[in-house]
């Protein structure tokens, strides 16, 4: 079996497996659609009684009135039916697309944080924006070949029936009718091959384009402080000019064929034409005859052109598929159309909340020879190597290190966002087998150096879901040192903050960021590098209020500020990825040279070249 074969075999597998989750919705369309069309062969047969009663031929003879009556309740069934597709046939669009939505988002979602998104051909990662394009673009384009089917299939049967009636009448005039098909879809197999080809290249192209416009937006400040502009319009123009000939090679081979489609309609009209008029000269052929034939040679032509789509749409949705797939990252095949729940209307199921109990109090967590390296494509490498930590209740510890030590690592090995390569954790003693969903609220929260923010009120930034009532908001708030700053804003609580919290301050989004990860009362709270948009005086008041909390919770912090040192019970020194040393401040101040530099605040250079940020 060729390869072209068992592609198209998998796109078949991918439409039913869709049609069957949409199984009601594609019934009442399909129905309706081959309602719709096979009204036509009524409208053909009313037509030739018609014209057949004006010229006194034939055996089917009907006057005004019936067939002014006939043709009013013909376009009244047809207008029926025809909404009722169109309905059945969005709902089927926008369920099939939201189940392929749902199912790329959530194998997301179940990645490791730190690289949630595939790497592409060229091996380096999916931007958001290339993403973006697979959820908007590839979803539409696969879902579009299924609402071919529905009128396919009435056509079909429309074209049967007319097919016989016609056969009927005269054969040599009806077989004239099926020559154009036979081209459309010659030419339609030997344009395959290359319609997928341009396809994938557009869909590559378009994804480029929409990275580019996210990584511009993200990275205005740096663009300006590198004076870059002109760098970057010049680069986004060219990615723009290799998008906008993709799409016009695209574009092209789909009208390419929709051309020869109507190409072939036009040459079967004139084939029916001369061959009917020597058959009305010979007396074989009336003119009610002719009428029925010209009613019918539309949805028999349509079926052409359907017929030339459904070709060039299932090339074009193969590459859509390739895509999904690379989306769900090593999960089985099929995971896409993997059928589960959608909510498009009526209630919503409330999001889960998870009391917390005694399972979750933290005595003790202990993490031995975690590692995790980055391999560079130069050769060189940076990361963690064997590192070992207890943290025991209600201890503050404090984990610091040169730029690029590898603090930013450990804490994401250990939450689970990057997978460790080496080593295991053990929580009061139990190991913990997936920390990515393990080390999360009511156990653990965690707030990164760089705040997550949506485009969204202040309130729902931090409750991000959680029933307010159920939570306690103001408490959450000024642990955060946030009240007075929420007082001065004027909606308060349901501020916008703007996309990526655009409309606060460093400080007020990272305060905001440590309020949502407050008010869900965690037993561990792991912050890295919080302050370091907060001022002195801020920063002792945060941590004192975290302090004044009860419990006390236990504290992982990142920090290379004094304050956050003094405080703590425990300091961890990074250093190449391995913990140089680790004790109470004055213990290291005394034995350790790289806790001395790091106090003193000598300026040091990178141990490594490291992307975490650490």
């Amino acid at each position: 079996m060729t390869d072209t074969v068992e592609e198209t075999m998998k796109t078949y597998q991918y439409f039913w497996r869709l049609v069957r989750y949409s199984g009601r919705y594609f019934a009442t369309d399909i129905s309706t659609a081959t309602v719709f069309w096979m009204s036509h062969t009524v409208l053909g047969l009313i037509l030739q009684a018609f014209f057949n009663y004006l010229t006194q031929q034939g055996d089917l003879r009907l006057p005004v009135r019936p067939v002014v009556g006939l043709q009013l309740g013909y376009a009244f069934v047809a207008s029926i039916m025809l909404a009722l597709a169109i309905l059945a046939n969005t709902g089927l669009r926008y369920r099939s697309m939201a189940l392929l939505i749902r199912n790329m988002f959530a194998r997301i979602l179940a990645m490791p944080g730190a690289k949630p998104l595939p790497v592409d051909e060229n091996g380096k990662l999916m931007s958001s924006g290339a993403a973006v394009s697979t959820f908007r673009d590839d979803t539409n384009g696969l879902v579009e070949g299924i609402t071919l089917i529905e009128d396919t299939i009435g056509l079909s049967i429309t074209a049967a029936i007319s097919l016989v009636i016609m056969l009927r009448i005269n054969p040599t005039i009806t077989f004239g009718t099926f020559l154009p098909l036979a081209l459309v879809i010659y030419v339609a197999q030997r344009l395959g091959p290359k319609v997928k080809a341009v396809r994938k290249a557009s869909r590559e192209a378009t994804s480029q384009v929409t990275g580019a416009i996210a990584d511009m937006f993200t990275n205005v400040q740096a663009v300006k402080v590198a004076n870059a502009e002109e760098r970057v319009v010049a680069h986004f123009r060219l990615l723009n000019d290799r998008r906008r000939e993709t799409m016009i090679k695209d574009k092209l081979l789909t009208q390419l064929v929709d051309a020869l489609s109507n190409g072939t309609v036009d040459v079967g009209m004139g084939l029916i034409l001369l061959l009917a008029a020597k058959s009305m000269y010979a007396g074989e052929f009336t003119v009610g005859d002719f009428a029925l034939f010209a009613a019918y040679l539309w949805p028999m032509t349509h079926l052409m052109r359907m017929a030339g789509w459904m070709i060039t749409v299932y090339r074009q949705s193969s590459v859509s598929l390739e895509r999904m797939e690379r989306m769900m990252q090593g999960a089985e095949p099929g995971g896409p159309v993997a059928h589960h729940p959608v909510y498009m209307s009526g209630s919503y199921p409330e999001p889960p909340v998870i009391e917390k109990g005694r399972q979750h109090r933290l005595e003790q967590l202990d993490a031995t020879g975690l590692t995790y390296i980055h391999e560079n494509d130069g050769g060189a490498s940076h990361g963690i190597d064997k590192a070992s930590f207890q943290l025991r209740r209600g201890s503050f510890t404090v984990i610091t290190g040169r730029v690029g030590s590898g603090k930013s690592t450990l804490l994401k090995v250990l939450l689970g966002l990057l997978p460790a390569q080496a080593g295991e954790i053990r929580w009061n003693g139990e190991q913990v087998p997936d920390p990515a969903n393990f080390m999360v609220p009511p156990r653990c929260a965690y707030t990164g150096q760089v705040p997550r923010l949506f485009s969204e009120t202040l309130r729902d930034n931090i409750l991000l879901g959680l029933a307010e009532e159920r939570v306690d908001l103001l408490s959450a708030v000024r642990a955060a040192v946030l009240e007075k700053d929420v007082a001065e804003m004027e909606a308060g609580m349901d501020t916008l903050v703007g996309p990526k919290g655009v409309r606060l301050s460093g400080g007020q989004a990272q305060r905001s960021a440590a309020a949502r990860m407050f008010v869900r009362d965690c037993e561990l709270l792991i912050f890295d590098d919080l302050s370091s948009a907060l001022d002195v005086e801020t920063e002792q008041e945060l941590w004192e209020r975290v302090f004044g909390r009860s419990p006390v919770p236990t504290c992982l912090v990142v920090s290379h500020r004094q304050t956050a040192l003094r405080q703590a019970d425990h300091i961890i020194v990074l250093k190449e990825g391995r913990i140089e040393d680790e004790g109470k401040l004055g213990e290291l101040l005394e034995r350790c040279e790289e806790m001395r530099q790091l106090w003193s605040g000598a300026q040091l250079p990178p141990t490594d070249e490291s992307q975490d940020g650490a």
